[in-house]
């Protein structure tokens, strides 16, 4: 699995359970510092995609990855299915 989209998705993952976890002292600083971290690899990651109709529809699969009604190995297939030039 590429690295970057592994990572993005840790990251996400991690946020999404903060944000909808229990609230406690420097939550809010915490979730930015989140967003900061994510956002490198979005840019990373949103270099594959040649539209932003592409990169829309990956950004969908995260969220649902996010919340368990799409596994990891099929985020990535849409990932490379998105990233991958036909031929």
């Amino acid at each position: 699995m590429d690295e970057i989209l592994k990572q993005y998705m840790v990251l996400y993952k991690k946020m999404s359970n903060m944000i909808n976890g229990p609230d406690y002292p420097g939550k809010e600083k915490d979730i930015q510092h989140q967003k900061d971290q994510i956002e490198v690899y979005e840019k990373q990651l949103q270099q594959g995609f040649s539209t932003d109709y592409d990169y829309d529809v990956f950004a969908d699969s995260v969220i649902k990855c996010a919340y368990g009604d799409m596994t990891l190995e099929d985020l990535e297939a849409v990932y490379y299915g998105l990233t991958t030039p036909f031929f």
